[in-house]
């Protein structure tokens, strides 16, 4: 099992970047490694709603909530992939702080293929994984703070 955290300091409420986590149909707007995505069951977000990402090319991931707790913590188990991964569950966790909410991912992930996917993940596969993963959260940080200024800016023009 390998796991790593990844964090960034976005200028918004803890507020702004829950609502865009819990979008969980929605990633594809702010994560750059998400083609397209969707809600995969309906009713209300939260424990056990589910979504399918394409990530390009016939990648894809099939991920299920495991943990939701309202404005602070939501994970992602991937329930479905045609990458070789055989369990990962990815954390956010979120921490107001000032004027800024300080998010961190945290994968933990285990290849298929055995000992070979052992090498595999020490070769390549992590730090491919670990730069995803700042990917991520770097458009996650461009996604709200350009929404939080745009709708800044539409206050101070009425």
């Amino acid at each position: 099992m390998t796991t790593f955290s990844e964090h960034i300091s976005i200028r918004a409420d803890r507020s702004h970047v829950w609502d865009a986590l819990a979008d969980i149909g929605s990633i594809y707007r702010w994560n750059p490694g998400v083609v397209d995505s969707r809600l995969t069951t309906g009713g209300a977000v939260g424990l056990g709603s589910e979504r399918r990402c394409e990530l390009g090319g016939k990648n894809y991931l099939h991920e299920t909530v495991t943990e939701w707790k309202q404005g602070k913590i939501l994970t992602m188990r991937i329930i479905g992939t045609n990458l070789p991964i055989k369990t990962a569950d990815i954390r956010f966790s979120l921490e107001q702080q000032e004027r800024h909410t300080l998010v961190t991912v945290s994968p933990t992930y285990v290849l298929k293929f055995g000992l070979l996917g052992k090498l595999m993940d020490v070769a390549f596969v992590h730090s491919q994984y670990q730069k995803g993963m700042a990917t991520l959260l770097k458009g996650l940080k461009q996604y709200i703070e350009n929404e939080v200024g745009q709708k800044d800016k539409m206050a101070l023009s009425t």
